[in-house]
């Protein structure tokens, strides 16, 4: 191939231009030169027509190498209006840029040469752009969003370096370049650098204390203090799924003691007796109240899992799910009643025998733990239905971020404890006891989130990216699912580290 030095043919002046190097490669224009050229121009680069563009110019500047503009967005303007390239010092530029459609924007040019020219900066340097965290240093847009064709006009990036910060936003993304809808972008001779993605936001916990308490039993009444004792009245406390109450306690009669009512809610099947009220006193002495079960424990959300999707403004992962909450516990059974009579509460007294206290409520379930949201991202260049090439450009992506672990669940709720029977006179039985509430069930622990992703493309599943093997690619590691390592935990499935990924959008 025949060379081209600053826009001169060194294989003399027959050679076809078509195989000149491209401009791309010197940073030059390819003027029309004679065979008898002065040999001086072979030192400095041709004055190329087009828009200047340095830190320390003026807006209100033609834009010219002699008096530069000082912001992109005037450069754009300027270059726009007269169909000319944008020529950029190899300086640092803190700000977020917007390039037009078809824009072609060249960097690394050393604007503080003693002669006055802008030749390529003699130690290879390039125009930096790195503008604060969670902003995205370069984008590529079309206002016409219309669809990428191949022979769409393509913007060129040339001698870049854009460097996108670690992300500080929980679940954040780094991402260093994006080509939006409609674009053909060819990315050449620069460097695109993505820091790391945040770690996802840990869901929430059920709560810190342990739920409500269900309601304590009410006591029983004493013998011989009426001649009808009504056992202690039925307790209820209320939780998000529903009442549970104690049942109330069995009557103190002259004759004999009732039994104790079921406490609420009651299983349908129930070998074990939970709840069942207590028996009055009868031939045989009164029985306490059985406790109440315990409600169900909230199962656990699933870790996320999932590739996510791809928006343009970055990738969303998938957070985990949320746990389910605890069941409320089941009441206790009321106690049965006892039975009074003159032997035991002698004349002048009432002859009601002491009746049962009240079973106790079941305690309120536990609140479920939060999904985890999704780890950030770090992502070289977002390429969102737009077609790009990047050729003989490095790409260095960091790590993802670790997807959020699961709230904790809330602990159920201890049930109440049963009332007392009431107390006995002159050797005559006491009232029984009720049962204990049972506990509520404990809150499940919410899922993990998905690992954040370290891809140097990510892509819509539409348009894929053109990577040159002579583009350098070193992408870091990708995150952990959150809950990773813990004990008991759904955790979240781990990123993805790759050249190239195609989403759904």
């Amino acid at each position: 191939m025949a060379s081209c030095f600053f826009g001169v043919a060194t294989t003399g002046c027959g050679a076809d231009p078509e195989t000149w190097e491209r401009c791309e490669e010197t940073l030059t224009c390819i003027p029309q030169v004679a065979c008898n050229a002065d040999p001086g121009v072979l030192d400095r680069p041709v004055d190329c027509d087009g828009v200047y563009l340095r830190t320390d110019g003026r807006d209100d500047h033609p834009g010219t190498r002699g008096n530069p503009v000082a912001t992109f967005a005037r450069a754009f303007d300027l270059a726009r209006d007269r169909g000319m390239r944008v020529y950029v010092c190899a300086e640092l530029f803190d700000v977020e840029v917007r390039v037009p459609a078809g824009m072609e924007v060249w960097g690394g040019l050393n604007c503080r040469d003693p002669r006055g020219h802008w030749p390529l900066h003699p130690l290879g340097e390039l125009t930096t752009i790195a503008p604060g965290p969670n902003q995205i240093p370069l984008t590529v847009a079309d206002e016409q969003a219309e669809p990428a064709t191949e022979g769409a006009v393509t913007t060129m990036i040339t001698r870049m370096r854009l460097v996108a910060h670690d992300a500080t936003v929980p679940g954040g993304s780094a991402i260093a370049m994006r080509a939006l809808a409609g674009v053909t972008v060819e990315v050449r001779l620069s460097e695109i650098v993505a820091g790391d993605g945040a770690d996802g936001v840990a869901g929430a916990d059920g709560g810190p204390a342990p739920a409500q308490e269900g309601a304590p039993g009410n006591p029983g009444a004493m013998a011989c203090s009426a001649e009808l004792l009504a056992g202690g009245a039925r307790v209820t406390t209320s939780c998000d799924d529903g009442v549970s109450s104690g049942g109330m306690g069995g009557i103190g009669a002259k004759s004999g003691g009732g039994d104790g009512e079921t406490g609420y809610p009651s299983s349908v099947t129930n070998p074990m007796g939970y709840g069942l009220g207590g028996t009055g006193q009868g031939t045989m002495p009164c029985t306490e109240g059985r406790g109440g079960l315990a409600g169900d424990d909230g199962a656990n959300g699933n870790g996320a899992s999932g590739l996510g999707r791809l928006t343009d403004l970055g990738p969303e992962g998938i957070a985990g799910e949320d746990g389910q909450a605890g069941q409320r516990g089941y009441g206790g059974g009321g106690g049965g009643g006892s039975r009074g009579g003159s032997m035991f509460c002698g004349a002048g007294w009432a002859q009601g025998g002491a009746s049962g206290g009240s079973g106790g409520a079941g305690g309120c379930g536990g609140k479920p733990g939060k999904g985890g949201g999704p780890g950030g991202s770090s992502i070289g260049i977002l390429s969102y239905h737009a077609n790009v090439r990047v050729s003989k450009t490095s790409i260095i992506t960091g790590r993802g971020g670790n997807g959020g672990r699961g709230g904790n669940g809330q602990f159920g709720g201890v049930g109440g404890y049963g009332g007392t029977g009431g107390g006995n006179r002159a050797g005559s039985q006491p009232g029984c006891r009720g049962g204990d509430g049972g506990k509520g069930g404990n809150g499940g622990r919410g899922g993990g989130g998905n690992g954040g992703h370290s891809l140097a493309v990510a892509h819509t599943a539409d348009l894929g990216p053109n990577v040159d093997p002579d583009s350098p690619i070193r992408f870091g590691i990708p995150g952990d699912g959150g809950g990773t390592g813990d004990l008991h935990a759904n955790s979240g499935k781990p990123g993805s580290a790759a050249v190239s990924m195609g989403f759904q959008d």
